[in-house]
């Protein structure tokens, strides 16, 4: 097997940080993002889904050959400015956290096809975000409390990707 095709799934198997493209560690039980992942300059693939951080940390930065970050279910209030940093990322995963806005610096993320934040507490994207409308090709923002004006808003600032999100009612 080629080592871009090698799934690691545990850090104690990692000898060499730069051989090291896809990383899987969901369901670990961890807290923070283990520091020896922003050693890792090649990955490609990086699932921390299902654990308890809390916090993504500003070295997030340096992962910019990340291509996809899966960050489900954890418990994530607050993403970092240097999100923006990871221009190769073509899927971001931040559902099931208490989100409550996205920086605007992810406005450069112009690879971006798959922006995933269901159940999440975001309603409103920056202003800036109108450059990510020709990646876009879903916005995946099912069970977040928007309202009928804050979808209006949204498809207006990116007209472009497929939209999931819960329909509401609008009533009076």
């Amino acid at each position: 097997m080629a080592q871009r095709d090698r799934v690691y799934k545990s850090l104690k198997d990692v000898r060499n940080p730069d051989s090291v493209y896809n990383l899987q560690l969901r369901f670990k039980r961890l807290k923070q993002i283990p520091p020896k992942v922003f050693e890792m300059r090649n990955l490609r693939r990086l699932d921390l889904g299902r654990n308890f951080i809390d916090t993504i940390p500003p070295e997030i930065g340096l992962l910019t050959n990340l291509e996809e970050l899966d960050l489900r279910r954890n418990k994530i209030r607050v993403v970092p400015a240097e999100m923006g940093k990871l221009t190769n990322l073509r899927i971001i995963n931040l559902s099931r956290n208490p989100i409550l806005e996205l920086p605007d610096e992810m406005s450069a993320l112009t690879k971006l096809e798959e922006l995933i934040i269901w159940c999440t507490g975001v309603i409103a994207f920056p202003p800036s975000f109108v450059a990510l409308d020709s990646s876009l090709k879903v916005i995946d923002m099912r069970v977040c409390p928007l309202k009928w004006d804050d979808q209006e808003a949204i498809r207006e600032l990116l007209p472009s990707p497929r939209k999931r999100w819960d329909y509401v009612c609008n009533c009076q």
